[in-house]
């Protein structure tokens, strides 16, 4: 029997079965857009205005919304295994209640709780990660979220495409109904996975933490480095508990540090929906409609559009860990706003309007920029939303920070797909200049406040943050405890 790669760690596993969920976000933001683009969908729902296609895309965020303030509560009471479980409940009957949708307001409820179990899973399941995972992996264990989202969104636009061949006036549903598989799956086999053991620490179950640690590490040479490394952690966490006394929601903004935490993780993600990224990926069927695509070509390229971000995603994983979180995020929001000058320049020149000849040249050109936008946020800004957030946050804070940090990520985002599609009828070309401010604005900002987290564990970084002496003396006592042989639970 040959050995297991050194990569292919237990994390790392768990890892990408924790990104169904990651998969089940990109499937359902993106079933969403070919079906807006089928005849059938149009037709059933009585060919929906502007303002109500945003609502029945933004809905969806606002059910995000929803889960993601949730998240502090159930991730820090049920544990984040039965967190995510609980989410994935919604997601099977948001599926079903689409699929089966006899007007608009049924559906528009379905994608409401499809939304909810999105934003419980996506805020519980990077935290999960990230506290399973050893500091030199960190990265690439969270990076498999935004790999998965793009998995997911490229099988939707493909089943998107699927449909548009099917002659049934019911094509549509069944790209809605596949959306409740993956929620099932993921839902029953978390189950079966190990829990956090720091949560299990922030519990105080110290000697479960232990076992599970060492379910999750060791692997039958490594004594020394396991007992180290879960004694650092242990004492970590109580020396957090100890002081801080059960921090809540207001300790979030009451101390400096704290406040660091919070701006570095939320502007990631504020900066990722600022990108653009999900008015291309909504709304890109329009933005081809205005290039005078029909039916069968809007959906084959944003199938084709779909291809790109798995690629790319896959590519991340092999320098994510290597190159600094700084650079990678200057790089790219200054990309991106490249890319959307290229794409105003080219639509404002060379628009394709009814009954005029196109310019076949520009069209491709513009095309080719929606498509590097894709590349350069799956590659580059996306794989950071979720690495960062967990990441920089204390133990005892992760869950409710990251509940915030999704609250601000999903909001933003609806804002973005409800204004959209009557921003795109009503300026055109005009709506791209907001992102190339927005991508410029991010890219100084990235610049000039934001600290480097990479080769740091997750208890180190606290130094950046302010807490340097206090950690050292955690460190220095967690050690010694290893040494002199003391039984940390009585630590």
């Amino acid at each position: 029997m040959l050995p297991r790669p050194a990569w292919l760690t237990k994390p790392f596993l768990a890892s990408l079965f924790l990104g169904i969920g990651g998969f089940l976000y990109g499937y359902d933001s993106g079933i969403i857009t070919p079906s807006l683009a089928l005849g059938s969908f149009v037709t059933y729902f009585d060919k929906p205005d502007a303002p109500l296609r945003g609502a029945i895309v933004s809905v969806y965020q606002a059910g995000a919304w929803l889960g993601s303030a949730s998240v502090g509560v159930t991730s820090d009471r049920l544990g984040r295994r039965k967190a995510i479980a609980f989410g994935c409940i919604w997601g099977v009957l948001g599926g079903a209640l689409m699929a089966g949708a006899a007007h608009v307001a049924m559906l528009i409820i379905g994608r409401l709780l499809v939304g909810y179990a999105v934003g419980t899973i996506t805020g519980v399941a990077p935290v999960f990660g990230a506290e399973i995972a050893k500091t030199h992996e960190r990265a690439k264990i969270t990076a498999v979220n935004q790999m998965m989202v793009a998995w997911g969104f490229f099988v939707a636009l493909w089943v998107g495409v699927g449909e548009g061949k099917w002659s049934n006036a019911n094509q549509w549903r069944l790209g809605f109904a596949i959306q409740a598989i993956p929620a099932l799956v993921l839902g029953v086999g978390v189950l079966f996975i190990g829990e956090s053991p720091r949560w299990l620490c922030l519990q105080g179950r110290y000697k479960d933490a232990e076992e599970t640690f060492n379910r999750w590490h060791h692997d039958g040479t490594n004594d020394e480095w396991c007992r180290t490394e879960f004694a650092l952690i242990q004492n970590s966490i109580a020396e957090e508990v100890d002081t801080q006394h059960h921090l809540g929601w207001v300790d979030l903004v009451r101390t400096p540090s704290f406040r660091k935490r919070l701006f570095v993780g939320c502007f990631v993600w504020a900066a990722a929906m600022l990108s653009g990224i999900s008015f291309v990926q909504y709304y890109q069927t329009a933005i081809y409609a205005t290039l005078q695509f029909d039916q069968d070509q809007q959906l084959l390229v944003s199938g084709l559009y779909g291809c790109v971000a798995p690629v790319a995603c896959i590519l991340s994983l092999f320098f994510v860990d290597r190159v600094g979180r700084k650079k990678i995020l200057v790089s790219s929001s200054a990309f991106l706003s490249v890319s959307y000058m290229i794409i105003t320049i080219l639509a404002a020149l060379y628009p394709a309007r009814p009954g005029f000849p196109t310019n076949a040249a520009a069209q491709k050109g513009l095309i080719a920029c929606i498509f590097m936008v894709s590349a350069n946020y799956s590659a580059l800004l996306g794989p950071m939303t979720w690495i960062i957030p967990p990441e920089v946050f204390t133990t005892e804070l992760r869950a409710k920070a990251n509940a915030v940090v999704q609250v601000l990520h999903y909001s933003i985002s609806l804002i973005i797909t409800q204004c959209s599609p009557i921003a795109l009828e009503r300026v055109g070309w005009k709506y791209y200049i907001l992102f190339i401010l927005t991508n410029a604005l991010c890219a100084v900002v990235f610049w000039l406040a934001y600290p480097e987290t990479r080769g740091k564990s997750l208890e180190e970084i606290d130094e950046i943050f302010g807490d340097i002496e206090r950690k050292r003396d955690v460190e220095v006592d967690a050690v010694e405890n290893v040494v002199v042989g003391k039984d940390v639970d009585e630590k």
